[in-house]
């Protein structure tokens, strides 16, 4: 059955070990039903940095293989440029059982390799041409994916239930834009009120399943990258079919004024 139970302090009491447990089992115990069921990705946090040469990674959380890591302090790397494609990831450690406890640690590295999914998560990819910065703001949904000197943030896995999804910001980017083109698919409008209501949080299942409507297809592809491409897909068609609206209504008018 449900109850409630809060421990109260008063002065001059003796604190007992049940009530202690309490205040140590209750946001545990909270934090493991709240994500039952989650993939593995990013929670929350995790921004990303660049100046002059250094490379910050704000503190964020982690869920991988149904524990939370927690980062409170930024880290800070060196990174300068080196006109090929890097990865920035997380590299989960054995986990470490001591007397009273088990530890789950990671380690923040930068390189060449591609992550690998049985042990690493992506934060983000890059490549930093000599004498350039790498910026992490965008102007469009389509500037997500430019391939230099910009945070490429499309591949790497945010947690959501069932199977990872994409960032919650490039989602958000894609209603902004859909709904700023005026057209009248309902697909579209109801889809981009979803994403703005939920701050961009919405499961891979629900995006594929918009996808392979609005598209008329039967399967849509796997992955990030895969949804990212499909939606911009959507707006293609969108911008597409606005410029060739336009352009008959033009000519009509030519028609009735000659």
């Amino acid at each position: 059955m449900f109850r409630y139970e809060e421990p109260i302090f008063q002065k001059k009491r003796v604190l007992r070990i049940e009530m202690l447990e309490q205040l140590r089992d209750y946001p545990r115990n909270y934090l493991k039903l709240r994500y039952q069921g989650y993939s593995d990705g990013i929670i929350c946090g995790c921004q990303i940095t660049w100046d002059s040469g250094q490379l910050e990674i704000a503190p964020g959380i982690l869920y991988h293989a149904g524990n939370l890591y927690f980062m409170e302090e930024p880290c800070r790397m060196e990174c300068l440029s080196k006109d090929i494609m890097r990865y920035l990831k997380v590299q989960f450690m054995t986990q470490v059982r001591e007397e009273g406890k088990i530890e789950g640690s990671t380690r923040i590295v930068l390189n060449e390799q591609k992550p690998d999914a049985a042990c690493e998560m992506e934060l983000c990819r890059f490549r930093l041409q000599e004498g350039a910065r790498l910026r992490d703001t965008y102007e469009s949904f389509e500037d997500y994916a430019t391939g230099y000197d910009t945070v490429n943030r499309i591949h790497a896995p945010y947690a959501s239930y069932g199977q990872a999804t994409i960032w919650p910001a490039i989602l958000k980017q894609f209603a902004q834009e859909i709904l700023e083109s005026r057209g009248q698919n309902v697909y579209d409008i109801s889809f981009a009120m979803n994403v703005l209501a939920n701050e961009g949080e919405i499961p891979a299942g629900c995006v594929n399943s918009y996808l392979k409507r609005r598209l008329g297809r039967k399967e849509t592809g796997h992955g990030n990258y895969s949804m990212y491409m499909d939606l911009q897909e959507v707006l293609r068609q969108e911008q597409t079919g606005r410029t060739e609206q336009s352009g008959e209504k033009a000519k009509k008018r030519q028609v009735i004024l000659w």
